[in-house]
Parts: structure tokens; C-alpha cells; sequence
């Protein structure tokens, strides 16, 4: 055997065999040639893969944003809920050092320190709370998130049975 060329520092080794010459191919230039392919293979994506990945991408975030969305919407209401039941405590301590039937409004309640400066009063979709005062229960009511007065979605605390009577 005697060395006919080099290539790329590897060393191509020949043989004679009559008229034929066999380039016989060392097992660093095999090894050399399927590490290539394989890089090559891996070095990127193609359009189908990328969009097959975007697309799942984007029906996860619309199945996710679907859920989180339901979930502020409960929590916006157990806020409003938990800000009236405030709302009506403060009013129970002002009508006990007050005298008359009349109704406080949530501002007169934080001028008079019975609820903090930073209560909110409004909702969180901008609807005002509204206390009104009966001889033996206090309402507290907001429109709720359709900010419309009047429709299943209303916040009433305490609750109003909506059921008919079977």
C-alpha cells in the first residue's frame, strides 16, 4: 500500500490490483463523514417544524389566557364580596354611634375613619358600592362585572335568593 493523497489531514491509502486502484477509506474518514451528516441534520428546522411549533404554541397560550381569565373573573368577585362585607362592618359601628335611620355612603364612612383612606370605593370594573340600610340588615350592592344594575351578575351583600320557590 503506498499513500496517494491527503485530504483534509487524513492520509488516503491506495492499492494496486492489477488495473484497479481501491481507495480504501480509514476508519477516521467513515467516522469523520457520518459526524458531518449528523451535524448537518441537527443544525436547524425546517418551515413545517417551526410552524407546527408555533401553532402549538399559540393553542396553549389561548387554552391557558381561556382559564386565567375565568380565574380573575371569580377573583374579582370574592374581592368585591370581601370589600362590601368591610364595607358593611364599618357601617354597623357608625350607626351604633350614630342616631336616626339614616344610611352612611362609603365616603362619609372614610371621612369618619370608619374605613381606611385606601378603600376602594368602587369595584373592580369601576362600578361605585352602594349601602343601603334597612330597620334590620345592611345591603351592600355594585352592578358587577357587566356593569349593568339589574342583571344576574349583580354583587349582592348579603346574598339575594334568585331561586322561585318550589
Amino acid at each position: 500500500m503506498v499513500p496517494t493523497a491527503i485530504r483534509a489531514g487524513e492520509i488516503v491509502w491506495s492499492e494496486r490490483r492489477g488495473t484497479d486502484l481501491r481507495v480504501k477509506e480509514s476508519k477516521e474518514m467513515r467516522s469523520t463523514t457520518v459526524k458531518k451528516l449528523r451535524r448537518a441534520a441537527s443544525r436547524g428546522l425546517t418551515l413545517v417544524e417551526l410552524v407546527i411549533v408555533i401553532t402549538i404554541i399559540g393553542v396553549l397560550t389561548a387554552a391557558i389566557s381561556v382559564g386565567v381569565m375565568g380565574a380573575k373573573k371569580k377573583a374579582d368577585i370574592g374581592t368585591t364580596g370581601t370589600a362590601c362585607n368591610t364595607a358593611r362592618g364599618a357601617t354597623v359601628m357608625w350607626k351604633n354611634s350614630h342616631t336616626g335611620d339614616e344610611c352612611p355612603t362609603i365616603d362619609q364612612l372614610k371621612q369618619e375613619k370608619f374605613l381606611g383612606s385606601d378603600f376602594a370605593v368602587k369595584d373592580p370594573w369601576g362600578n361605585p358600592l352602594k349601602l343601603s340600610c334597612d330597620v334590620d340588615e345592611i345591603t351592600c350592592t355594585t352592578a358587577g362585572p357587566d356593569r349593568k344594575e339589574g342583571t344576574d351578575d349583580d354583587i349582592h351583600v348579603p346574598r339575594i335568593d334568585t331561586e322561585t320557590p318550589k
